[in-house]
């Protein structure tokens, strides 16, 4: 069955079934023209929304419905991860063709609900329409963190360190496979872009063990430790060594002729954390993340004066600046 053959308002109703929330903090979910939700007492609300749109980033033959539904959601957990936060509700808009079939969005849908489950993460409504074009997905996530205690870009201060959560440019790899039609070779490379996981946990961990700043690497390490690096006025030094990598990374690398460093620095859509630690204590304070979140965490290197500039350095001591950005939104390719 096709999307126009059921109609939207079946649509919203299968839908309302799949989502059928119950929880607590919701006081009115589907079913009425907006939520009505409580967040604890005192607590600040912390919000997010992202678009993903079919052709420019994915593909329906990139990776199955299930593993879209997981990561259109697992994107928006990752910025209220940055900040610290705990997500607690979602709102999710699909705009598709009517030839769509309905099987590909019941899927979709709950390979989403799946990860909201995993995550505590409440789904209260969000909207259907039809499209002329492609597929586009529309999701806005909201959650909750003690007042004051968000990490933002703009607490870095010089000597602090600068640590990452998992592995860099596995996704970038993972993506390039796809186009290649290599994938199934590297599985965890495209695993890494397919379903990337959000480091919620951590990012709690990281705000408890006292984490100066904290962004998301969505953008590629080089243009989201520019961010910080801008918003707290200040300079940082990677050492290019330490930068963390799985180990088909290489080898992929190494077989199709792509610089691992390069994919590690600006791919994109990594989804890890990259945060900064009081520079003193940070070994100790990495330890504790890493046993509470269950994640490996790297110090990759520490926040400069903003003079020094943002600059790449070798084992032995020589700096190269840091590449200008990483994935560029509206940028023409090719």
């Amino acid at each position: 069955m096709l999307i126009g053959d059921l109609g939207e308002e079946a649509l919203l109703k299968e839908l309302r079934r799949l989502f059928a929330a119950v929880g607590p903090g919701l006081l009115t979910g589907i079913g009425d023209d907006a939520a009505v939700v409580a967040l604890p007492h005192s607590a600040e609300g912390v919000w997010t929304t992202d678009l993903l749109l079919e052709g420019i980033h994915f593909q329906r033959d990139w990776q199955t419905p299930w593993q879209l539904g997981r990561k259109s959601l697992a994107v928006n957990l990752s910025d209220i991860a940055s900040m610290g936060a705990t997500p607690r509700f979602a709102l999710l808009s699909i705009s598709c063709p009517g030839d769509t079939p309905l099987d590909y969005i019941l899927e979709f849908c709950q390979g989403f609900a799946s990860l909201a489950a995993e995550e505590q993460v409440l789904v209260v409504g969000g909207d259907t329409t039809g499209s002329t074009g492609s597929l586009s997905i529309g999701v806005t996530v909201g959650g909750y963190i003690d007042p004051g205690a968000a990490v933002l870009r703009s607490g870095a201060t010089a000597g602090d360190s600068i640590l990452v959560t998992g592995s860099l440019g596995a996704s970038a790899a993972g993506l390039r496979l796809l186009n290649n039609g290599q994938a199934e070779k590297y599985a965890d490379l495209a695993g890494a872009f397919r379903e990337p996981c959000a480091r919620v946990a951590a990012g709690r961990a990281a705000a408890e063990a006292g984490a100066t700043s904290m962004t998301d690497i969505s953008d590629g390490l080089a243009t989201d430790l520019r961010h910080i690096c801008e918003e707290s006025g200040v300079g940082a030094m990677i050492e290019s060594w330490s930068l963390p990598a799985l180990p088909s990374l290489a080898a992929a690398a190494s077989e199709f002729g792509w610089d691992p460093r390069q994919l590690m620095l600006t791919g994109g859509e990594d989804y890890e954390l990259l945060f900064t630690l009081p520079g003193g204590i940070a070994e100790q304070l990495k330890s504790m993340i890493e046993r509470a979140a269950s994640v490996a965490v790297t110090i990759v290197g520490e926040i400069m004066p903003a003079e020094y500039g943002i600059m790449l350095v070798d084992k032995t001591g020589a700096g190269t600046p840091m590449p200008a950005r990483g994935y560029e939104h509206f940028e023409k390719n090719g």
